[in-house]
């Protein structure tokens, strides 16, 4: 398993020095680094878009799914055996499988260790870099310096070692990277009423206030090129997320759908079609009249 890790480090290793050689004659060494970060970056994005897509449509399908569920919840509330069957039936008509929702998160996060290893270490022998000319680059200390932050430093160690105005630099990635974050999830759910009574609605919108924080918190102990890569992808998701509600349309409210009392009843369509039909006069009905005369 390690020799696999150290082989998908190596690979992000090769990545990046490509992107460098073909950069670093045009510009100086750091921002040709930084730069090609964000072009790994990018790439990464742009392989897993499918499983992004199959991400977003499954938390919408999630989302849609919520009166379905409270109704199942409800009408099988003493079978529990049966509800888990006919919310399992519900969810996979739906097309709201838990593992879409969390397949490309499992699929980044090696990506995500490997980085950190790979920055952390640039000069492992076991990650190829050491004989590239980043690696050269970095060894001899030009390489590592983009927008007044050196990319293999953390921005804890950075506060620590140089004070807390030469990581002023460092503190705007990592607000940038919470930002972006609270972006993206502002965008995905811009428009919509949120309703209270929806099954774990009060836990969701925690999650989606907490997790951007406890992220910043976290990279506080991140060489700032993971920040980077970090802050580069929310911002690239969230491009790839006004691209999914341009084809899909935006989604609509969670557990949205009319009230009871709204609902037309004993099989009537809403409209005066029922009223209408009572109204019309009935097969048989002129000579029915016209026997109870005679009587």
């Amino acid at each position: 398993m390690g020799a696999l890790f150290d082989s998908l480090v190596g690979l992000l290793g090769s990545v990046l020095a490509f992107f460098f050689d073909f950069l670093h004659d045009a510009m100086s060494d750091g921002v040709a680094y930084g730069l090609a970060i964000i072009l790994l970056t990018i790439v990464i994005n742009i392989i897993v878009f499918p499983l992004t897509l199959k991400q977003t449509r499954a938390t919408r399908a999630f989302s849609a799914l919520q009166p379905q569920i409270k109704k199942i919840q409800a009408e099988y509330k003493d079978d529990p055996q049966e509800m888990q069957k006919r919310l399992m039936a519900a969810q996979k008509e739906a097309g709201a499988t838990p593992g879409g929702c969390l397949l490309p998160l499992l699929v980044q996060m090696p990506i995500w260790f490997g980085l950190f290893r790979l920055l952390d270490n640039p000069l492992n022998p076991n990650y190829g870099m050491v004989d590239t000319a980043l690696g050269e680059s970095i060894a001899s200390g030009s390489g590592n310096s983009f927008l007044g932050m050196m990319l293999d430093t953390s921005p804890g160690t950075a506060v620590g070692e140089a004070g807390l105005v030469s990581a002023i630099p460092y503190l705007i990635m990592i607000v940038l990277m919470v930002a972006t974050q609270y972006i993206q999830q502002w965008h995905s759910t811009y428009g919509q009423v949120r309703s209270k009574d929806q099954p774990g609605a009060g836990a969701q919108q925690a999650v989606t206030k907490i997790m951007p924080l406890f992220i910043g918190f976290i990279s506080w102990n991140f060489p700032a090129g993971l920040v980077l890569y970090w802050s580069t992808s929310n911002l690239f998701r969230l491009g790839q997320q006004v691209l999914i509600f341009k084809i899909d349309g935006r989604p609509p409210s969670p557990g949205s759908e009319p009230k009871e009392s709204e609902k037309p009843k004993n099989g009537s369509h809403g409209d005066d079609s029922a009223d209408d039909d009572s109204r019309k006069p009935q097969p048989g009905a002129a000579n029915r009249r016209r026997r109870r005369r005679r009587r």
